[in-house]
């Protein structure tokens, strides 16, 4: 009797509880609480980006005050960008000739990063008489150092910038970074795991370069740039954000105002949320650091800025405006001429006309 009545009970509907649920009403609530969830996080942004700039005291007073003032800020956007606190392994470098030209001539270089890690690229050695000045070369997504350094056919996007430094008298180096989206985001969630990320290492890596080059009895050790292109130009600012050392950058491709490039979808450009980058995603970001407020860190140092009107990673407007904010710190400390902007016609590329003169000006004697 009771195992028939438990057989009734699960074979019979309990009135209006047991109703099928439509579809639509399932995405409704699903929608609802999506919408709710996406508007407050919108306010959030939106505070973030009200509040961030209230939160920088920028003394102005002089230009050894305004570094004073900054100088915090440098291992808040180390702590940001994953943590940099790597022990240094001794600096034994290892080349290897590629190729003697003309006038300048090509190796491989490994710098020991730390751990069994190491820093690779291409490096350009001029066969005029130094000491030289020196240029980090970043390529970007899809690119490489042999590329950039003009020992690959066809040509891309990154115009053999390197070789073209060379060209004009730099000791070269073209580092290897990780260069596809599948790469980082692989390379970028296994750090994560161990409470890491791919960028500060890259970043590490960046300034076991700068060790190299300062090492060089060829270069001189005070007159070190940095020029990067797309996700290279990101990388490059980053480094001449953190290091002191490094006396000018320029930045191609990659300079914007963050939010937008971030989370606001549009015809002008492709946001990092539309895409499975996930490397690109930092906490706290948007309370700490715009990219103006990242190139503050390389003030008083001289900064470009290059950027095509076609290009789709930074729309040339909102990057323009950006930089309209890192204009106003350098007017205020009275070097807006170490401070300069350039739009070209063209697409996401290095166009280098303007920013090789400006790093001749400041690296060259």
């Amino acid at each position: 009797m009771r195992a028939s009545f438990l057989a009734f009970l699960l074979l019979t509907p309990l009135g209006h509880a047991a109703s099928v649920i439509p579809a639509d009403q399932v995405e409704s609530v699903q929608k609802s609480q999506y919408d709710e969830l996406e508007r407050y996080l919108d306010r959030q942004i939106a505070a973030a980006d009200k509040s961030r700039a209230s939160s920088w005291h920028r003394d102005f007073s002089s230009v050894a005050a305004y570094e004073k003032s900054i100088a915090p800020w440098r291992g808040q956007l180390a702590r940001m960008l994953g943590g940099m606190d790597y022990v240094k392994a001794p600096l034994k470098p290892r080349e290897e000739l590629i190729s003697e030209r003309a006038e300048h001539t090509a190796y491989r270089v490994w710098i020991p990063a730390f751990d069994d890690v190491s820093a690779s690229g291409i490096l350009l050695v001029p066969k005029t008489v130094g000491p030289h000045p020196g240029l980090i070369c970043l390529h970007g997504m899809k690119g490489t150092p042999e590329g950039v350094c003009g020992l690959t056919e066809p040509p891309d996007y990154h115009n053999a910038f390197g070789l073209q430094a060379v060209q004009r008298g730099y000791i070269v180096f073209a580092p290897l970074d990780m260069n596809s989206q599948v790469k980082r985001r692989w390379l970028d969630r296994k750090a994560l795991l161990v409470g890491e990320r791919l960028q500060a290492i890259e970043q590490f890596k960046m300034e076991r370069v700068v060790d190299y080059l300062q090492s060089r009895k060829d270069l001189a050790a005070e007159r070190i740039g940095a020029y990067g292109i797309s996700w290279g130009g990101r990388t490059a600012m980053y480094l001449a954000a953190l290091d002191r050392r490094i006396a000018a950058c320029a930045i191609s491709g990659h300079f914007n105002d963050l939010i937008p490039k971030m989370v606001n979808p549009s015809t002008n450009y492709t946001a990092f949320i539309e895409t499975a980058e996930d490397y690109a995603f930092f906490p706290r970001h948007f309370q700490l650091f715009n990219d103006a407020d990242v190139v503050s860190l390389i003030c008083p140092r001289p900064v470009f800025i290059e950027q095509g009107r076609q290009d789709r990673v930074a729309h040339w407007k909102d990057s323009q405006r950006a930089f309209a904010e890192v204009k106003e710190i350098y007017r205020k400390l009275g070097i807006a001429d170490r401070a300069a902007y350039a739009i070209f016609d063209g697409p996401h590329e290095i166009h280098g006309t303007e920013a090789f003169s400006f790093l001749d000006k400041f690296l060259k004697p």
